[in-house]
This record gives C-alpha cells, structure tokens and sequence, in this order.
C-alpha cells in the first residue's frame, strides 16, 4: 500500500490529536453533567421544603395531642393526622436523600472528569516539551555531524575545543531525555 505523504518521523502529532479527541470528548461529557447537575438541584428545593412543611405539621399536631381534653374521637383523628405528619415527612426525606445522593454521585463524577482533564493538560504540556527536546537534540546532532564530517577546510587548525563542547553537550541532552524518561515526562 502506498502513501502519498512519507511518513512523519514522529508520532507526536497523532498523541496530541489523541489527546484532543479525548479533551473534546470529556469536555461534552462535562457540560451535558452541569446541566444534568443544575437540574437535578433544582428537584431538591421542593422535596427540602416538603420535608419542612410536613415537620412543622407533625410538631404542631403533637403539640395539641398534648393539649388535647377534648372527645376520643377528636383524639383519634388528630392521632390519624399525626401519622400522616409522620409517614409524609419520612416519605419527603427519604426522597430527599435519595436527590442528595444522586447529586453526590454526579459531582463525584464531575470531579473525575475535572482531573482528567487537568491530566489531559499536562500530558499536552509534556509531550510538547518532549517534542521541543527532540527538536533541538536533532539540530544538535546536525550541526555536530556538520562540524565533525565536514570535508571544506574552514581553518588550517581543527578547533577541537569546539567539537569537545559540541559531543559534551550532547551528552548532556541524551542524559536529560533519559532522566525525563525514568521519571515519566
């Protein structure tokens, strides 16, 4: 199969459209949950108010049964009304907690996706960097195979301190791609 374009003698493009796709991707994800989450908060007021309206209802329902010197069947329906108190209150609570938890679990997945995302950042920073490195390691070796193989006498005298520096220095650029290897940059 043939090619039309030689193909690039690094992959960094293909990492960073990678890393791209996988930013676009998180970041849709990301404001499909803020909405989610913001509507999702909204449900909660209601069922928090709810749960407010039917305690106080309770509270004062206890409050004349302990009061009450009234009929037994009076007593029996503020007990009735009391138990309605009681099962509605626990009812909107429970679906209250039910939403906060849903609401928890949501934002524990925004925050997953938030450092992701910050993850994302830094390795686009770090193979950027990696790719400057090989850039200017590549310069290096060219003008250190230039100087070292030139065949057009520049000078009667070879200036070996030159070329000394030039192979210490790229020494060093060796060692410093191999420290930010081990390490994971």
């Amino acid at each position: 199969m043939k090619t039309d374009t030689p193909p690039s003698p690094d992959n960094y493009d293909a990492f960073l459209a990678r890393l791209d796709a996988a930013t676009t991707s998180l970041s849709t994800r990301a404001a499909s949950l803020d909405k989610a989450l913001a509507a999702v908060s909204l449900l909660l007021g209601p069922y928090e108010s709810a749960v407010r309206n039917w305690e106080r209802r309770r509270l004062t329902v206890d409050g004349q049964l302990a009061r009450h010197s009234g009929s037994p069947q009076s007593y029996t329906a503020l007990g009735e009304l009391h138990d309605v108190a009681v099962n509605m209150e626990a009812m909107f609570r429970d679906r209250a907690q039910r939403i906060r938890d849903k609401l928890s679990g949501m934002q524990g997945r925004r925050e997953a996706i938030d450092k992701s995302l910050l993850e994302l950042e830094l390795s686009r920073v770090k193979l950027n960097s990696s790719r400057l490195l090989s850039e200017d390691r590549e310069k290096l070796s060219s003008v250190f195979s230039a100087l070292a193989g030139s065949t057009v006498a520049t000078s009667a005298i070879p200036d070996l301190g030159l070329l000394n520096d030039l192979k210490e220095a790229r020494k060093a650029v060796v060692l410093a791609e191999a420290l930010m290897d081990v390490k994971g940059y």
